[in-house]
């Protein structure tokens, strides 16, 4: 039985048996990787509070062949998620990345450029970065990397989309100016031209330095939702105990 050492994220962890646990970790030269932690929830156990959904770690484990599981030996703390999980938005955004991960990582497969992200996201997060524009960022990375993003270019008819925006519609999936637009059934979303000004930041800097006016940044983090959604085949809970969160402080009156 080996033993495997890497840097990872801790995405999820579960209870089993009386005081075990499992956890999802997310190691850049190794993928996703699920693991067996005996006695982590023991009042003195030695890992601590290192298994924190959120935190980076430098962690250990042993793997066999025909087992799916590891068994997970040592878990340091490198970079801790507690900062973040003290300022419940921030704490929620980060808990939403940790989701879209497990996700879409695959298991046992080298993805550094998702590590990258992720851990580009975290630091926004913890430099203050708004969360809902940090969010809209990982999602459009996330799906770029598997390939599901329908990047906007050009319509079809040449036209560009900086002046009018433009109508996505997710039978294609296709971007069309408002005047192919017209005549064609109801688009699925609307971008107007800043917003996509916005989005074309996102693949040329990171989520520390991007920035969007206030309706460009909530068009992207509604939109990037919806495709986030229907990519994943199934409910994301963590999205939308997020949604729920910002709801309130975009609000006028809040």
């Amino acid at each position: 039985m080996p033993l495997r050492q890497s840097r990872c994220f801790v995405l999820r962890t579960h209870r089993v048996a009386e005081a075990d646990l499992v956890a999802v970790l997310f190691s850049a030269d190794l993928g996703k990787v699920r693991g067996w932690v005996r006695g982590a929830r023991r009042p003195r156990s030695r890992f601590g509070n290192s298994l924190g959904v959120g935190n980076e770690v430098e962690a250990g484990w042993f793997e066999r062949e025909t087992r799916e599981l590891v068994r997970v030996d040592r878990c340091e703390v490198v970079v801790s998620a507690l900062p973040l999980l003290r300022h419940p938005v921030r704490g929620a955004a980060l808990r939403y990345l940790s989701q879209l991960m497990e996700t879409f990582a695959l298991e046992r497969e080298p993805q550094p450029g998702l590590f990258r992200l992720l851990v580009a996201c975290r630091d926004a997060l913890l430099a203050e970065r708004p969360p809902a524009l940090v969010t809209a960022y990982a999602e459009a990375w996330v799906l770029r990397f598997a390939g599901l993003y329908p990047r906007p270019g050009r319509c079809a008819c040449g036209a560009r989309f900086d002046q009018g925006g433009a109508r996505y519609f997710a039978a294609g999936p296709v971007f069309a100016c408002p005047g192919c637009a017209r005549g064609r059934a109801e688009p699925d979303a609307s971008l107007s031209g800043a917003t996509l000004a916005a989005l074309a930041d996102f693949w040329r800097m990171g989520p520390g330095q991007v920035a969007a006016p206030s309706d460009a940044e909530a068009e992207l983090f509604e939109f990037h939702g919806r495709l986030a959604f229907a990519a994943a085949e199934r409910p994301l809970r963590a999205r939308s105990v997020l949604e729920a969160m910002l709801r309130p402080a975009a609000s006028p009156s809040a």
